[in-house]
């Protein structure tokens, strides 16, 4: 005889929602695996297909893409083609966005390789350029690569460009440090007809650390021919903060040529060179009271 066992309806009802439940979850389990692998598919066939078309067909397809993206495409296009085809990398570069970063970074690559091979061609070419974003983008840069060989004439070139903001800045700094290490008398001469400006301050900075090791009367004598008020206690602060950087013994040697009024000058700035240098001083460094 066959017995029936009745399972109750809620029991039932809770076994087919299990089962269902399970099945959700699997399904929802394996959905973004499914999806992770569609789009790496379709990523992968996209690659296959760009890399089969020159770079004149993909130049000629990107008008249908939005603008972010067709400007890192444009880039792209000109950074590939820079050294295998002129023609297409200018064509690129001339429908890029004025004065967009990807425009910009590749400005100053092309602005510095083009100065290491004339440096004519290369200002000529950086004067023509409309966007004064884009011009000072290359003229900073061309100036960089100058300074290498003649940073003289990097500075004649900034000083005549009249770079503002951010570029000229950061382009003085690395000019001035090229040129402190060659000649930081005719470095200090040009950093003192700036007015009172971050890239002032930095060049000061490395002049000093330049010049009194190398000849420290000379810089002393520097310091003490300053008439603007201003750069004179930059400058006081800026060696100040060198000179405590030294041992006992070279401290001394540097401070024989300079006389009182300047050694006086240079105690005044102490409290503000110890900000300046932390805790990069040697034991046997004076007391800032003193």
């Amino acid at each position: 005889m066959f017995r029936f066992f009745l399972i109750p309806w809620p029991c039932l009802l809770l076994v087919c929602c299990d089962k269902q439940g399970s099945s959700e979850a699997s399904n929802q389990n394996a959905a973004p695996t499914i999806k992770s692998s569609v789009r790496r598919h379709a990523s992968e066939q996209e690659q296959a297909e760009r890399s089969s078309k020159t770079p004149r067909e993909i130049l000629d397809g990107l008008d249908a893409l939005d603008s972010d993206e067709r400007e890192k495409e444009l880039a792209a296009i000109a950074w590939n083609t820079i050294e295998t085809d002129s023609k297409i990398a200018h064509e690129a570069f001339g429908k890029m966005s004025p004065g967009s970063s990807e425009k910009i970074r590749l400005i100053q690559h092309y602005a510095m390789r083009l100065a290491a091979q004339n440096i004519d061609e290369a200002i000529a070419w950086a004067e023509a350029l409309e966007n004064e974003t884009e011009k000072s983008a290359a003229l900073s840069h061309i100036a960089i690569a100058l300074a290498e060989t003649d940073p003289q004439r990097a500075a004649h070139l900034l000083t005549e460009a009249d770079i503002p903001g951010r570029d000229f800045e950061v382009a003085v700094v690395q000019v001035i440090q090229r040129w402190a290490a060659k000649s930081p008398a005719e470095a200090a001469a040009w950093v003192s007809q700036f007015p009172q400006n971050p890239a002032r301050e930095a060049g000061v900075k490395f002049i000093s650390e330049r010049w009194l090791p190398a000849d420290a009367p000379a810089a002393f004598a520097w310091l003490g021919g300053i008439k603007n008020a201003e750069l004179r206690q930059e400058t006081a602060r800026a060696m100040e903060g060198v000179i405590l950087q030294q041992s006992e013994e070279t401290r001394a040697a540097w401070l024989q040529h300079a006389n009182d009024a300047i050694q006086k000058e240079l105690e005044l700035q102490r409290e503000n060179a110890m900000k300046d240098v932390g805790n990069n001083v040697p034991a046997s460094a004076p007391e800032i009271n003193k």
